[in-house]
């Protein structure tokens, strides 16, 4: 009896799988999407890392050197050309009594801000002139787009909030160095 139900289903099985209409066609594949893929936002790690490969490669770059006055204020910088596009702007500021600073301005393949690092010693907020210095140490990280996405800043190794004005300001400054800087 048991073979004669295994026998059944099996000839049930031969028949359907064997009928005569088509198979139904497999799905289409899916259109082409025609928008934009997202990607994450770098990080400030990711920014320090293809900031250090920049670093690295420099040596070979040409690099131009220049001069920006601002009020009593003169920084030297230096532009690194990688194969005519602008690669890295590192700028040296010396304001007296007022503190100094190296900046460093790092810019990808299109030349376009990715990573601003920079370390200031400056007179403390208060202090008699001589007095007491203190470090600042800020690094942040801007999208193509011009959008500001990760930062840090420290003062004295403590860490600090960011204002809009501090990144109104670099953007600002680099626009100036750009605009000082020679065109290759």
């Amino acid at each position: 009896m048991e073979r004669c139900r295994l026998l059944g289903a099996l000839f049930l099985l031969m028949v359907g799988g064997c009928s005569r209409e088509s198979p139904p066609p497999p799905p289409a594949p899916p259109a082409p999407s025609t928008a934009v893929t997202a990607t994450a936002p770098l990080t400030l790690e990711q920014a320090r890392t293809r900031a250090q490969d920049i670093d690295a490669r420099r040596a070979g770059w040409r690099s131009v050197p220049g001069a920006l006055q601002a009020g009593e204020t003169t920084s030297r910088f230096v532009a690194l050309y990688d194969s005519g596009v602008l690669r890295l702007i590192e700028e040296r500021s010396d304001a007296g009594e007022a503190g100094s600073s190296i900046a460093r301005y790092y810019l990808d393949t299109t030349a376009t801000l990715f990573l601003f690092d920079a370390r200031e010693e400056r007179a403390a907020a208060g202090a008699a002139p001589g007095g007491v210095r203190e470090v600042v140490k800020t690094s942040m990280v801007f999208e193509p787009d011009g959008r500001m996405v990760a930062s840090q800043k420290y003062v004295d190794a403590r860490m600090q909030p960011l204002l809009k004005e501090e990144i109104d300001s670099v953007v600002q400054r680099l626009a100036a160095l750009r605009a000082a800087a020679p065109r290759l």
